[in-house]
């Protein structure tokens, strides 16, 4: 059996490290919840249904409608 520990500074490193991640992983979260809520409020305006899901080039702005993949 393996039976190693990590010194406790290393550990402490290692802890904050996982902290920072986290916190990156949140921010990440939070931007793409605003991107989808501003999506929301301005596809209406391209007669887009909120109902459906759109993938949007953003390179040229195209706005493609997802089709659905029928289920066998």
């Amino acid at each position: 059996m393996f039976d190693k520990k990590l010194k406790p500074e290393d550990l402490e490193e290692m802890r904050k490290r996982e902290e920072l991640i986290n916190a990156q992983k949140l921010i990440v979260s939070a931007l793409e919840i605003q991107k989808k809520i501003y999506l929301n409020g301005i596809l209406p305006k391209y007669g887009c249904d909120l109902n459906k899901n759109y993938n949007i080039d953003f390179k040229t702005g195209k706005i493609a409608d997802i089709k659905e993949q029928p289920k066998q």
